[in-house]
């Protein structure tokens, strides 16, 4: 019975000093009828988009004016009031938070 319980405190005592890792995820809809889905990990310095499909990893890059995620010629760009632009294909898009 003893063990038990000190199973039991070593397993809650683990729970409350890990603390809960939150992510973000945003929902965005096109100007040419495209949509997809951002997600955030506080872990990482990347983006996860869910995109025709297909989910893709973009690592953050250096930008002055918004953040910029790309790889593999796909870029997301987030701006200030939830506007955002993503480019692949050639072509660029214009978002909008939703």
């Amino acid at each position: 019975m003893r063990t038990i319980a000190l199973v039991v405190a070593a397993v809650g005592w683990a729970a409350v000093a890990a603390p809960a890792q939150a992510q973000t995820y945003y929902h965005y809809e096109c100007a040419d009828g495209a949509s997809f889905e951002v997600g955030f990990y506080p872990e990482t310095k990347a983006a996860f988009l869910q995109f025709d499909g297909k989910s893709l990893q973009l690592p953050k890059r250096f930008s002055l004016t918004s953040q910029r995620f790309s790889k593999n010629g796909i870029a997301f760009s987030m701006k200030a009031g939830g506007a955002a632009t993503i480019r692949r294909a050639g072509k660029t898009s214009q978002c909008k938070l939703q």
